[in-house]
C-alpha cells in the first residue's frame, strides 16, 4: 500500500477517534452574554446540578446573584452529566444545571417481544425454544434522549438588583402582541437594593429617578449612573402604584 494512502487513512482514523471522543456539550454550546462573561474566581470550584424546571430554575439562579453565560442543547445516545461539568469548568462558569430526557423509549414489555422475535429468527422457528433475558438485554439500545445544560456565572453585588424585560401584553381577540408601559421585573436578586426595598417578582417598574423606563437597556444605564447613590424607584403591584427609596450599591 503506498505510503501516501497509508497516512491519509491514519489521519482519517485519527479523525473518527476524536470525533467520537468529542464532548457534545462543548459542540453544541452557545453563548448568551456579550460580556466575556466567566467566573469571579481564578479556579471557581464548579457545581453541577440536576435541573428541574428550566423556567423555575433560571429564575431561583437569578435571584441567587448568578447571570447566564450559555447554553448546550442536543439530541442522540445517553451522555454522562459530567461531560457537561467538564465544558463549564473550560468557559470557568460557577455552577452547570443539567436536563435530560429520553424521547423514545421502548417500554421492557415491548423490548421483550422485540427479542423474542428476533430469537425466533435466528432459531428458524423452532418451537419450545427457551429464550434466557438478563437485565442488560432489556435495555434498548436505540434510545434516543434530549439535552439541555445551563451554564452560570455568578455576579458581584449587584448595583440595584432587578432584572428586568419589556411588558407583553396580547390582545385575546386579535392576538397581535403591544408593548405596555414600565419594565416587568423578572427576578429580584436576594439582599439587594431593590430586595430590601421590598420590590417584588411580577413588580411592574414606571419611573426611576421620576424618569420613564423604556427599556431595559435604559433602565440598566440610568441605574449605572446612579451608583451610590439615593434613588426613588415608581413601581405597580396588582394595580396599586408605590414609590420607594433605595440606596444603590456602588462598583
Amino acid at each position: 500500500m503506498p505510503f501516501k494512502l497509508i497516512f491519509i487513512m491514519l489521519n482519517l482514523f485519527s479523525t473518527l477517534a476524536i470525533a467520537e471522543e468529542a464532548n457534545l456539550f462543548q459542540v453544541n454550546y452557545s453563548t448568551q452574554s456579550n460580556n466575556n462573561l466567566h467566573s469571579l474566581q481564578k479556579k471557581p470550584d464548579t457545581k453541577i446540578y440536576a435541573g428541574m424546571n428550566k423556567e423555575k430554575d433560571n429564575i431561583r439562579m437569578l435571584e441567587d446573584g448568578y447571570d447566564l453565560m450559555g447554553i448546550s442543547s442536543f439530541q442522540g445516545p445517553f451522555v454522562e452529566p459530567n461531560q457537561a461539568l467538564k465544558h463549564a469548568q473550560t468557559i470557568e462558569a460557577d455552577a452547570v444545571l443539567v436536563y435530560d430526557r429520553k424521547i423514545n423509549e421502548m417500554t421492557r414489555s415491548a423490548r421483550l417481544r422485540q427479542i423474542h422475535d428476533e430469537m425466533k429468527k435466528e432459531n428458524k422457528g423452532e418451537k419450545n425454544t427457551v429464550i434466557e433475558v438478563s437485565e442488560t438485554d432489556l435495555n434498548d439500545k436505540n434510545s434516543k434522549f434530549e439535552f439541555y445544560a445551563t451554564y452560570w456565572a455568578k455576579l458581584p453585588p449587584p448595583i440595584l438588583g432587578l432584572h428586568v424585560i419589556k411588558l407583553i401584553t396580547k390582545n385575546s381577540d386579535t392576538k397581535e402582541t403591544q408593548q405596555e408601559k414600565g419594565l416587568k421585573v423578572i427576578a429580584v436578586i436576594k439582599d439587594s437594593p431593590a430586595f430590601k426595598a421590598g420590590i417584588q417578582k411580577g413588580d411592574v417598574v414606571h419611573a426611576f429617578n421620576d424618569a420613564n423606563t423604556e427599556s431595559p437597556e435604559e433602565f440598566s444605564k440610568s441605574v449605572f449612573k446612579q451608583q451610590g447613590n439615593k434613588v426613588k424607584i415608581k413601581y405597580a403591584r396588582d394595580d396599586e402604584e408605590k414609590v420607594v427609596a433605595a440606596e444603590l450599591n456602588r462598583r
